[in-house]
């Protein structure tokens, strides 16, 4: 069983919507820092090696994303790059499980371009609503088994 701690969209650095199911400590600030920390690190990649890498594996936690273009009506004719991620708590097997995190992470970014094309994504207010989205992909796997059994009994 996988526990998801939190599930986002980033764009130019920052974090436009996200669903945190977990308190795992991170302040606004440490946040904001990850979210440029992590768009850094995926831009890096596109361009020295010429290819995305999907995840990040730490001691305790696990961070799998994606990644896709869309245009915002601040910028012409210019696609940028939109990540989708999910904060997870360490899994053994997490090829196994990033096989199929990733194609619900690809769903929910093709949602958010669809609903919020030819918009001004500068605008990070407009975006809360797209909380439902997250969470009907991915609030169930928020759940801890204690939650997942207490809605099944009660």
């Amino acid at each position: 069983m996988v526990l998801i701690r939190e599930c986002g969209i980033l764009f130019r650095g920052f974090t436009i919507v996200n669903s945190q199911y977990h308190d795992f400590g991170a302040s606004i600030k440490d946040k904001d820092l990850r979210s440029g920390l992590l768009t850094a690190i995926i831009n890096f990649s596109d361009a020295a090696f010429s290819h995305s890498i999907e995840y990040i594996e730490g001691k305790k936690k696990s961070l799998i994303f994606t990644q896709d273009k869309i245009l915002s009506t601040d910028v012409e004719d210019v696609s940028e790059i939109i990540i989708s991620y999910i904060i997870m708590d360490k899994v053994k097997d997490l090829d196994k499980k990033k096989e199929r995190i990733v194609p619900e992470l690809r769903k929910l970014l093709l949602l958010f371009k669809e609903k919020y094309k030819n918009k001004n994504l500068a605008h990070v207010s407009e975006f809360q609503e797209f909380k439902k989205e997250i969470d009907n992909l991915f609030g169930e796997e928020g759940k801890t088994i204690e939650q997942r059994l207490k809605g099944s009994f009660f």
